[in-house]
């Protein structure tokens, strides 16, 4: 008897209730993009595609993915899996959890390379050992043991690997990184990948407008040099300010047709260029730095210290899965998140040095 080759769609797991992050974690951006439309476009080419959901109303923007509501109501992602195993038409599915902002295509191809009649599931296991059945294969004769543990009361995914014929996928014998299985659990988790997404780690000094963010700075950057901290700072400005004055020599040759212009010393030069640019790709130029700093920013992908100033505002406007703290006259930060005074430069330095560490 030969095996046949089986057919292999998809399903995005995110019907969870996101306890532990406090938001939901499918619409956490990276690099301007939801963790879930990430996700999302590297399962774009897989013929059956499915987005596992609590009930047909939480259903997220998700084109090109068919919802699929739980049978079994807050069960967790086993509720899900059996739900999208039960509708989908293909013979096994790719689950993928809407928290691995950093899964790839490339990985689900390689899974889908395992499948065998003697398996019911293809989990890989990480370099440290760890199990990832948040991002995994599953097959249709894993149905039956889904269904029973859920009637027993017992959601816990990694219980079912206990009673299903596994076959585990070591990443160490790949070219895939441990952090492409990664999930994003917890405001430290998103803090840390938001941190560690640039050479030099970033986080911004944000607030609404007179909020007093440059002020802060300059009082926040002595207790970092007494760290040991060595800090770059990019100013975002709303205006289009003119940094040649008219006169000078770089004022006269931009206005001739140079593009950019440099001006250099010794001791220092500046560099001025008429086009957009990102914060990312300025902190791409600063060699040296330990740690950069982005005045503003409150809706960048960084981790954040909000400026909550009682005379300008009342409350924080960042999302609060990215602020590493709040300073503030007012007893204004969201729970889990600490709030420091405006004029504690120490504890915001402190935060800061952890990130870089």
């Amino acid at each position: 008897m030969t095996f046949e080759t089986p057919s292999v769609g998809a399903v995005i797991l995110a019907g969870g209730e996101s306890r532990r992050m406090g938001t939901d974690k499918g619409a956490l951006t990276l690099e301007g993009q939801r963790f879930l439309d990430r996700v999302a476009g590297e399962l774009a080419l897989w013929p059956e595609r499915l987005v596992s959901v609590r009930a047909p109303e939480d259903a997220p923007a998700c084109p090109g993915f068919t919802p699929v509501a739980d049978r079994f109501p807050g069960c967790g992602p086993l509720g899900g899996l059996h739900a999208a195993l039960s509708a989908c038409r293909s013979d096994w599915l790719l689950a993928v959890a809407c928290d691995m902002p950093l899964f790839r295509r490339e990985l689900g191809e390689f899974l889908a390379l395992f499948p065998s009649p003697a398996a019911d599931a293809c989990v890989p296991v990480d370099r440290a050992g760890r199990v990832h059945p948040l991002c995994a294969l599953y097959g249709k004769s894993a149905l039956p043991v889904l269904e029973a543990q859920l009637r027993r009361g017992d959601y816990r995914l990694t219980s079912a690997l206990d009673r299903l014929r596994v076959r585990y996928v070591p990443l160490g014998h790949s070219a895939f990184g441990d952090e492409t299985v990664a999930n994003i659990n917890t405001r430290a988790d998103y803090l840390a990948l938001l941190a560690r997404r640039s050479r030099i780690p970033m986080a911004a000094v944000c607030g609404v407008k007179n909020a007093g963010k440059t002020a802060f700075l300059c009082g926040l950057l002595p207790e970092l040099r007494r760290l040991g901290i060595r800090t770059a700072v990019i100013k975002h400005d709303g205006h289009n300010f003119e940094p040649d004055v008219p006169g000078t020599d770089s004022f006269r040759l931009r206005q001739a047709g140079a593009e950019p212009v440099a001006v250099y010393s010794a001791r220092r030069y500046l560099l001025t260029a008429r086009q957009a640019v990102t914060p990312e790709q300025l902190a791409a130029a600063m060699d040296g730095a330990d740690l950069i700093l982005l005045e503003g920013g409150k809706q960048a992908d960084l981790p954040k210290i909000e400026i909550v100033r009682s005379a300008v505002s009342a409350a924080p406007v960042s999302d609060p899965a990215g602020l590493l703290a709040v300073c503030s006259d007012l007893d204004c930060a969201p729970a889990g998140v600490p709030r420091l005074a405006l004029e504690d430069y120490a504890g915001a330095a402190r935060l800061l040095a952890a990130l870089v560490k």
